[in-house]
């Protein structure tokens, strides 16, 4: 473009127009030859990066100073090599440049300015111009080590505890990097060898062990390769590019074993493994990919260690489950098969003194059908995936009441006072498991015989109240002493419980969320 413009405009170049024409002709096959050599040659383009970037500011002030020296028109192109230096490598680097660039165009104004008419403001404005620009792209250098590429994980969020951690995390690699082929290998706490797997277009092949990767710490992090050509290409704290021999960085048996050929390696990043990820058949590779590798080795590893929550979460569920069905199983059925042992041994002493056990063993029938019933109830819950309209719970919870009337001679009623809500399966079986506590609480220990028992929903709270006539909780140094079979479930549950007891009358009340409950 330079070339054009000054051969359009006969009055350029203003000095030593024969050099002129010469010196740009053959920058321009310099520039030619230097885009056709590297285009797909990342490990050229590292190399010739600062000599090239040392002959375009030489050039570019030669532009400058032979189209009228410091009032040229092309004094905007100092802007290309301040863009280079702060694109490719940081700030020390840039403000290198800037510095050189000021010296540059400051001392080629002092020797023109007693050839041509000086005129000293322009050359002053013009200098001012540079240093703000540079010092607005040393400025962007120095924050520029504070970003970082980022990687999208919420489009995988769905897959994590679905797809195998190593796969998952391989594939969100790949696809950030556009390879077609990727190997992970990662080693989990507690072993001492690497396992994986590699994907090549689409299939998937297992890794059983390896012995490790990479030997040079320098080149831990991520790292070009060609194993054609032994070479090994990364980027310093700095930015600055290290060479180096790929087969004193990796085995040469791993990298046959592998199958390798070139891109980009990168260390994996997890909290519960350790690994490796490679990645070939990069479109365009070049050496911004080592700082993508890098990101890509942290992303990996969070595919890893979430998917390790998930998977710890799901366990700690599971058990908490497992224990609250226990718990379940133990306060309704066991208890009741206990009694009903109990009930088949008192009419067996009947039968044998010769009373009549007719009456007995017909009400023992109906109570063991009830609870049949209640039974086949509770998994019927257990098997619902949705919340349970309100309606139900009161029909489920009045049913009971008159179950525990009949089991314990006592008078229970249920009184609602609550609309339209919907109630969560686990506080459905909750509220039934603490009637039941709540109730042979107040017969066992209060000797009560009248108990009510009230439901409400306010907000986001279930709450149920249970009002019985017995004697009451004893104290312990001055304070009531809970029943610790309904704290502990209350507390499971997240909710609250709150006590109040005197002669003639105990009120128990239970406060449980229902958002956050299934």
């Amino acid at each position: 473009m330079f070339l054009v413009a000054i051969w359009l405009d006969r009055s350029q170049p203003a000095q030593s127009a024969p050099q002129t024409y010469a010196f740009l002709f053959l920058y321009l096959c310099f520039a030619l030859a230097a885009a056709a050599a590297t285009w797909r040659n990342w490990w050229l383009d590292a190399r010739l990066a600062v000599p090239s970037h040392i002959i375009d500011m030489a050039v570019f002030a030669v532009i400058v100073f032979s189209t009228n020296g410091y009032t040229s028109p092309f004094f905007l192109v100092f802007i290309l090599p301040l863009l280079s230096a702060a694109i490719r490598w940081g700030w020390r680097e840039t403000a290198l440049t800037a510095l050189a660039l000021v010296v540059l165009f400051f001392s080629g104004g002092i020797l023109v300015a007693g050839s041509v008419s000086f005129e000293l403001q322009r050359f002053i404005v013009r200098t001012a111009h540079l240093i703000i620009l540079s010092s607005i792209l040393i400025w962007f250098g120095i924050h520029q080590r504070f970003t970082s590429l980022f990687v999208r994980l919420d489009d995988f969020d769905s897959l994590i505890g679905k797809t195998e951690p190593t796969a998952l995390a391989l594939r969100v690699a790949m696809e950030a990097a556009g390879a077609n082929q990727g190997t992970l290998l990662a080693r989990w706490e507690g072993d001492s060898s690497f396992s994986g797997l590699r994907i090549v277009d689409g299939s998937v092949e297992t890794i059983d062990r390896a012995d490790g990767l990479v030997n040079d710490a320098a080149f831990g992090g991520a790292f070009l390769f060609d194993v054609g050509k032994n070479r090994a290409l990364t980027k310093t704290a700095r930015s600055w590019s290290r060479f180096g021999k790929l087969l004193t960085i990796i085995d040469p048996a791993e990298l046959n074993r592998l199958g390798l050929s070139e891109g980009l390696v990168a260390q994996l990043r997890s909290g519960t493994a350790e690994g490796w990820l490679i990645l070939e058949g990069i479109p365009e590779l070049s050496i911004d990919y080592v700082e993508l590798g890098r990101e890509l080795g942290r992303a990996a590893g969070s595919v890893i260690d979430r998917s390790a929550l998930v998977s710890a979460i799901e366990e700690s569920v599971a058990a908490q489950t497992r224990w609250s069905l226990a718990r379940d199983v133990h306060d309704s059925i066991v208890q009741f098969l206990a009694g009903a042992s109990f009930r088949v041994e008192a009419i067996a002493r009947a039968a044998r003194s010769g009373k009549k056990v007719d009456a007995d063993l017909a009400e023992l029938k109906r109570l063991l059908v009830e609870e049949q019933t209640e039974i086949r109830s509770f998994v019927d819950a257990l098997r619902r995936d949705r919340a349970i309209e309100i309606a139900v719970v009161v029909e489920d919870l009045r049913a009971l009441a008159i179950r525990l009337s009949q089991q314990w001679s006592i008078h229970c009623k249920v009184s609602v006072e609550a609309k339209d809500a919907a109630i969560p399966i686990r506080v459905h079986l909750d509220i039934q498991q603490l009637l039941r506590e709540a109730v042979a609480n107040a017969v066992r220990h209060g000797e009560a015989d009248h108990v009510v028992v009230e439901l409400a929903v306010e907000g986001d709270s279930l709450r149920l109240d249970v009002i019985d006539n017995g004697k009451g909780f004893g104290e312990s140094n001055g304070s009531l002493v809970e029943p610790w079979s309904l704290k502990e479930r209350v507390d499971r549950a997240h909710g609250s419980l709150m006590l109040v007891s005197k002669p003639g009358r105990t009120d128990v009340s239970i406060s449980l969320p229902l958002s956050g409950a299934t």
